[in-house]
């Protein structure tokens, strides 16, 4: 079995009683360096219905970029909401050093380009 370009784990820790933090952390195996990765957190139901998508941008422009074999981590807050749903992060738009493509990515499907 191949192993993943990009890992993606997706943590939430209930801050109090109102707010869950969700820690995003991205491992880049890609052997590529990453200039820029964002995408959106999608809060989902148990039913599997998308209850709110927030964009967060884990390698901005005045961030290093991810080397590969690195780790990056974000966090962003939500509301607590009973039941406790899922979280899941979906990549949105990623750039590679030396590379002027931007593309998005899928773990069943890998890379592939968008623009």
């Amino acid at each position: 079995m191949a192993s993943q370009p990009l890992q993606i784990d997706v943590r939430p820790r209930i801050v109090n009683d109102k707010t869950v933090s969700i820690v995003v952390q991205i491992d880049n195996k890609s052997k590529r360096t990453i200039n820029h990765l964002e995408g959106f957190i999608n809060v989902v139901s148990d039913e599997g219905n998308v209850l709110k998508e927030k964009r967060l941008v884990i390698i901005g422009p005045n961030d290093p970029a991810l080397q590969n074999n690195m780790t990056v981590s974000r966090s962003v807050k939500f509301d607590l909401i009973d039941p406790f749903p899922a979280y899941k992060f979906n990549v949105s738009k990623i750039t590679f050093s030396d590379d002027y493509r931007v593309y998005t990515y899928h773990p069943e499907i890998g890379f592939y380009r968008v623009d």
